[in-house]
């Protein structure tokens, strides 16, 4: 057992001894069978959880009335307890999502759940637990949490009559909060975001998760098999985000998609760095492909830096649909790796004091916008020496002066 685990059942040992029933539940379970590395543990009581604050004081209750649960950090991840106080623990189980979140663990090494929750996750099948109206209508996003789960468990697909459950059932998912659904976009993409989009699709969600999204049958196998490719070689969230929201048509909002794409991931509350990234992506994705403009290039570069550019590259490589572009994307990649070598000359740079005593100038903005004009020559031109770099800010300063 992980750390994780080690210390989930500390704390079902310490509630038993309290004279509870205490069980691992839920994902931590399916993934123990699975083989999977365990991310975060569940526990089910059968205790209030207003009563167990005192024994956890560095824990806290969240969620709403009826739904909380008591969320307690752990050295490794994080645990989350649930009560099923006045039920029992079959009776927890049975309203579980999915059948292969339906077993519980005791401390004793029993593993609790019915035959169909056991045979499930041997065969690697999401399947709602029960009644797929009755759990939906408990929770409607589960309809994107079956899409998500296939995307982010190794060799898990969604069960067929699951995802048909939910084409015909057609769950709210404007009722639920947004964040919520972000957090599933998020997981999906991280894992096999192909998947991700091809059950959303059997799912008839694609439209009400990503409105405007391209779903023509060849519009949509490109977008997955450029996810599938970007996935395939690691690329970042941001990238892979980008691909997503270059695939938009236009809306009679007159939304572009880099405002959709920041949009939506705002509402979503996602960090708000990593959606101006995914905008900005989107913004420029043509940028590489279409022209070869070296200033363009190292303005953006001057700007956002290297670790942008290179998933600015990523994203361009894998949108090239002709021989046009990827000769103009190989062009652009040389200018740019010369851009970046450039770059790393810092020794070359007089510091902001030199320039001050160099030209005798005071502090001020002036300093700040040589400074920076240095840094971009740097990158366009390179300077050999101090002294070559002195020159052209001599050469810039004379050109304001005139």
């Amino acid at each position: 057992m992980n750390g994780i685990l080690k210390n989930a059942m500390a704390v079902a040992a310490r509630l038993e001894e309290e004279g509870w029933e205490a069980a691992l539940v839920g994902g931590a379970v399916r993934d123990l069978l699975c083989g999977i590395p365990v991310s975060d543990a569940d526990i089910a009581v059968n205790a209030p959880l207003q009563g167990l604050v005192p024994l956890f004081p560095e824990g806290k209750l969240i969620g709403p009335a009826g739904k909380q649960v008591l969320l307690l950090p752990l050295e490794e991840g994080r645990c989350e307890a649930s009560s099923y106080a006045g039920a029992s623990l079959a009776d927890d189980l049975l309203v579980r999502d999915f059948t292969v979140n339906a077993l519980a663990l005791r401390q004793n090494g029993e593993i609790v759940g019915s035959r169909r929750a056991r045979a499930d996750v041997s065969a690697r099948i999401l399947r709602f637990n029960g009644t797929p109206a009755d759990r939906l209508a408990e929770d409607p996003l589960r309809a994107l949490r079956l899409a998500r789960l296939a995307a982010a468990l190794p060799g898990f697909s969604a069960d067929p009559s699951a995802a048909s459950a939910c084409r015909e059932l057609r769950p709210p998912l404007d009722g639920c909060a947004p964040e919520r659904v972000g957090r599933e976009v998020r997981l999906g993409l991280e894992g096999r975001p192909h998947v991700f989009l091809k059950v959303l699709k059997k799912c008839g969600l694609l439209g009400e998760v990503f409105p405007g999204l391209l779903t023509r049958e060849y519009e949509f196998a490109r977008l997955c098999a450029v996810e599938e490719e970007l996935a395939g070689e690691g690329a970042s969230l941001a990238v892979r985000a980008a691909a997503l929201f270059s695939s938009m048509r236009v809306m009679a909002s007159g939304e572009d998609e880099p405002q959709r794409a920041s949009a939506a991931l705002t509402e979503w509350r996602w960090p708000g760095r990593l959606a101006a990234e995914v905008a900005e992506l989107v913004r420029h994705r043509r940028l590489l492909l279409e022209t070869r403009d070296s200033d363009a290039i190292a303005a953006l570069f001057g700007d956002r830096g290297a670790p942008f550019m290179d998933n600015l590259f990523t994203l361009a490589r894998r949108l090239c649909v002709n021989e046009s572009h990827r000769r103009r994307w190989g062009e652009n990649r040389a200018v740019y790796v010369s851009m970046a070598v450039r770059a790393l000359r810092d020794e070359m740079l007089p510091t902001g004091e030199e320039i001050m005593e160099k030209f005798s100038l005071e502090p001020g903005p002036e300093v700040g916008k040589l400074a920076d004009a240095l840094k971009m020559g740097r990158i366009k031109e390179g300077f050999e020496s101090r002294e070559e770099a002195f020159h052209f800010l001599e050469k810039l300063i004379k050109r304001f002066t005139d």
